[in-house]
């Protein structure tokens, strides 16, 4: 699964990427050749005995491997393209024979600077992991995937989760990007939040689905990590997302900054103040006028008819740095109709038990190779605030000016604000609070060769992991999927040989510091504020209302 870091640890690019009249092939073929490479792919690899089961749409038939039963590539929603892009997801055209869900499918089409462009729009699709051993009824645990909203997929392996937890797990694609996000008046009101819109259609496939595979539509976990963890508040603050979850697993879902200052991701963690919806339109706009679409007698009809790379590089990073459109969340109307921050407020809120932190140094903000420059990144991010901040992190006191600004990015942008969601949540629903405190993470350095710390992601680890774990990671990753597929279980994540994880509660406020070597244990949030400055930056963060 990449990750979203690199992102802001490279060059920005000046201007808009642009390739008109260098694409050759519609959106149209391109999606045609996906699919068939698709088909190719899974004819290949023939289905296990045993395998096949029903979906509303028609039987689907996976694979066996050591214990656990895969079915990859299942269509939830019929392909967004043609008069389907930017539209609602809409049900997938059924089928009679079974289908081979062998193979993984394309991943939704993302193309961000500095990353490979690849994918296709023809990628609404989920996966499914189960037990081999016929069990029914068990817990579901849904992934989201991260990557900024603009890039990443489903592509996960979620056979440890499956086996060590007992459990049947989903992952997902949704729409990234121009095409999972923008919004225009063109495409008639609310418009926006497709990829969401796709989360909750994945969402419902599971529902109406899901007892075939073993799994109970009344015990669903949605879990992800960095957008993926912000994606869980969202569908916390959705409406549309009412009764299809029961618990949600947030992590890393605070990462962007503070006060809104210079980054090439788009407002959109889970404290962001998101676009609001004529915001959203103008950006729409300027972006129809950027791809040549202005002024026609039928605006979507020319938008839809974008080759898919001009489409995606008029997008650039989106309309907040250099780019056009929206690329993330916005307040649509329907979709989200208030930020998570601003319904906890009302408590207008799905309630469902949650479990929501960060690491330690988390910092997708750049880095200090020098004094210059951590001085420069501070009044950048912190303006009328440096002075004060200068003053609160002195850089005589710190290894190196890299890890002075990782400090100061974390405190200000992910752990302090991860507390306030903390509190906020746990006054309408049960909330298990957490930060990771392990210091020796692989690769263990960020970029320019500074200690990178617990950085963003960095040690949760739910999936199978290469290289191999040394010993004391090893115990972190156990008592991490022990707390996790319990918690997806009951409700509660403490289990046998874990440590007790109290809830987080407006009078307790216990967070869960989780470490490697079977060394995690309980602090309180007055500490973690104390350690992080947080009494500054709460005073320093913008209100949510």
């Amino acid at each position: 699964m990449r990750s979203i870091r690199p992102i802001l640890q490279r060059s920005r690019l000046a201007g808009v990427l642009l390739a008109a009249g260098i694409l050759a092939v519609s959106a149209s073929v391109a999606v045609k050749d996906s699919a068939s490479a698709k088909s190719r792919d899974a004819a290949a690899v023939p289905c296990a005995p045993g395998t096949t089961t029903q979906t509303t749409s028609g039987p689907v038939c996976g694979i066996a491997v050591n214990g656990v039963n895969e079915w990859l590539g299942i269509p939830y929603a019929a392909p967004p393209v043609g008069n389907l892009r930017w539209q609602p997801p809409q049900p997938p055209a059924p089928w009679t024979t079974p289908l081979q869900a062998t193979a993984f499918a394309s991943e939704c089409a993302q193309e961000f600077p500095g990353f490979p462009s690849g994918g296709s729009e023809d990628c609404l699709y989920v996966n499914v992991w189960r037990p081999a051993d016929g069990s029914s009824n068990l817990p579901v645990m849904v992934h989201i995937h991260g990557g900024g909203f603009v890039i990443g997929s489903g592509q996960s392996d979620n056979t440890l989760l499956a086996t060590t937890g007992h459990e049947v797990i989903v992952s997902m694609n949704y729409r990234l990007g121009i095409f999972g996000f923008l919004a225009d008046s063109a495409f008639g009101t609310h418009s926006g939040d497709y990829g969401l819109q796709d989360q909750q259609a994945a969402l419902r496939w599971v529902q109406h689905n899901i007892t075939a595979f073993g799994g109970d539509p009344g015990n669903v976990t949605i879990f992800g990590e960095s957008a993926g963890g912000s994606s869980v508040c969202d569908q916390i603050a959705s409406p549309t997302a009412a009764g299809l979850f029961e618990h949600g697993i947030s992590t890393s879902g605070e990462y962007n900054t503070l006060l809104g200052s210079p980054t090439s991701l788009e407002s959109q963690d889970c404290k962001s103040a998101l676009p609001t919806q004529a915001q959203a339109e103008a950006a729409g706009a300027n972006y129809a006028t950027a791809v040549g679409c202005a002024g026609v007698a039928d605006v979507a009809a020319c938008l839809r008819a974008l080759p898919t790379a001009t489409a995606e590089q008029a997008a650039g990073f989106g309309y907040q740095d250099g780019g056009q459109g929206t690329v993330a969340p916005t307040i649509n109307g329907t979709t989200l109709t208030m930020t998570l921050r601003q319904e906890l407020k009302t408590g207008h809120v799905n309630r469902v038990s949650v479990i929501a932190g960060t690491d330690r140094d988390e910092n997708l903000v750049g880095s200090a190779a020098t004094a210059a420059q951590f001085t420069q990144l501070v009044q950048t991010q912190y303006g009328k605030y440096a002075a004060k901040v200068l003053q609160l992190y002195p850089l005589d006191r710190f290894d190196s000016p890299g890890v002075a600004w990782r400090t100061v990015a974390a405190d200000s942008d992910t752990v302090c604000p991860a507390l306030t969601t903390d509190r906020d949540l746990a006054r309408w629903m049960p909330v298990y609070a957490y930060e990771i405190d392990d210091n020796d993470i692989p690769p263990y350095t960020a970029a320019g060769g500074t200690a990178a710390g617990a950085s963003h992601v960095g040690a949760w680890f739910l999936n199978p992991h290469t290289p191999a774990l040394d010993a004391n990671q090893q115990v972190l990753q156990n008592t991490e999927v022990a707390y996790v597929t319990t918690f997806a279980a009951t409700g509660k994540p403490t289990m046998t040989n874990t440590p007790i994880w109290p809830g987080f509660t407006s009078a307790s406020q216990e967070v869960m510091s989780l470490q490697p070597a079977g060394d995690s244990e309980i602090i309180t949030a007055a500490e973690m504020s104390a350690q992080h400055n947080c009494s500054f930056w709460d005073k320093v963060a913008p209100s949510a209302g």
